[in-house]
């Protein structure tokens, strides 16, 4: 990590918020930080009232759900390739309690379709805002009217990157 990636995390992370942080793998804490980045530069062009704070706190820790060691570098591949391929799949072929190599690939599956209400869950237990909860926990629900803009902003942008 950066300098600057360090700055951010100090800047919009508490020490709770710094322990789930950095209890993601580096690819998912590098992807937290890119959406985070990706914010703020799109919020200094928009005149949309947003609580900068918490959308980038959210940002930061939207998948925390994910924790380091749940995905091999192949099943996370996978488990990608499945959910933009055939996404009913996932819930099909997701396992909670591997044993084999197989059932580990599996159990990947399950982390994919419940890393948000596992973060949440993670997210509440460590004393974070609602509204942060609440935006970890909807991140991957399709948009519905009346949600946060916040909710809306990390959804759009975590689906870009």
């Amino acid at each position: 990590m950066t300098p600057e990636d360090l700055a951010l995390i100090d800047f919009y992370l508490d020490d709770p918020g710094k322990f789930l942080f950095g209890q993601m793998s580096w690819i998912d804490r590098q992807h937290a930080l890119t959406v985070a980045k990706t914010i703020l530069a799109k919020s200094t062009a928009t005149t949309e009232k947003i609580e900068l704070k918490t959308l980038v706190t959210a940002a930061l820790l939207h998948d925390i759900g994910k924790v380091d060691g749940d995905f091999s570098f192949i099943s996370r591949i996978m488990v990608g390739i499945i959910r933009r391929v055939k996404p009913a799949l996932r819930g099909k072929m997701a396992m909670r309690y591997p044993a084999t190599f197989w059932e580990r690939f599996r159990y990947g599956l399950y982390v994919d379709l419940t890393h948000p209400a596992r973060g949440a869950h993670m997210a509440r237990t460590f004393g974070l805002e609602n509204d942060i909860v609440e935006i970890i926990r909807h991140h991957h629900d399709p948009p519905r009217l009346g949600q946060s803009i916040e909710l809306t902003w990390l959804q759009l942008i975590d689906s870009q990157n």
